[in-house]
């Protein structure tokens, strides 16, 4: 009985600690927690109703993700937008996840594929009425499922950390773009689509447009944040 109830409790931290990670992830990804801010451990803790443990272990993913930083006697520092880094995502998302959505379209079943078939209904939805918190669910909710039919767990643990940074920078220039969102949520439908159809060669085309559009939108985030730059540097020194 008391191996039961240690093995209960390491089971009940581990869920905790999923929670925490999915709840300081959406955080981070939908600009809740804004580029550049530093947050607490105990403020985390107290915002989200859980444990020092869990948020901590929860921390240590969102690090290793490169989500966050941690800055010694301060707390922790949500990363600022990379496009640099971004494009270089985009890079290795071309590799793994063409492996993974054409394995999606191969070895799905069907009733993975009426829930992709309804997956993208939802998501084109949530795009025409421009909810961004809702996209971005539906979105990670389709990175997981095309993730976990591809059958391949080494490349769903690759492809998980890079979907969350290339929706953070799709949620921050929805921001200012707000009709992005729309060409978005189609690409994304069109390669469901083509998931439930078993049809991998176009998945993999209609990938490659996501891809390429998720290349346009880092290059327009990397313009933006040149130019307010600039002007903050104007500013700045004008002040002076």
């Amino acid at each position: 009985m008391k191996k039961n109830r240690v093995s209960g409790n390491e089971d009940a931290l581990l869920s905790l600690t999923d929670e925490a990670y999915r709840l300081i992830e959406e955080m981070v990804v939908t600009l809740k927690l804004a580029p550049g801010s530093v947050v607490t451990e105990q403020g985390l803790c107290k915002d989200l109703n859980i444990g020092r443990t869990p948020v901590r272990e929860a921390l240590v993913r969102l690090k290793q993700d490169g989500l966050v930083a941690v800055i010694p006697r301060r707390g922790i520092l949500v990363r600022p937008i990379e496009t640099t880094e971004s494009l270089m995502t985009l890079e290795v998302r071309h590799l793994v996840e063409t492996l993974i959505v054409e394995r999606a379209a191969r070895l799905s079943n069907d009733v993975d594929r009426h829930r992709f078939l309804h997956l993208a209904d939802k998501m084109e939805k949530a795009a025409k009425e421009k909810a961004f918190v809702r996209f971005m669910r539906l979105d990670h909710a389709f990175n997981t499922l095309v993730a976990e039919c591809a059958q391949h767990p080494v490349a769903q643990n690759v492809i998980g950390p890079l979907h969350a940074v290339s929706r953070r920078l799709g949620f921050y220039h929805a921001q200012w773009d707000a009709g992005s969102i729309e060409e978005t949520g189609h690409a994304h439908a069109n390669i469901m689509r083509a998931i439930a159809a078993g049809d991998e060669d176009t998945a993999r085309k209609e990938l490659q447009l996501l891809l390429e559009l998720s290349r346009k939108i880092a290059l327009s985030v990397e313009e933006e944040l040149l130019e307010d730059t600039a002007y903050q540097d104007s500013i700045g020194g004008r002040k002076a």
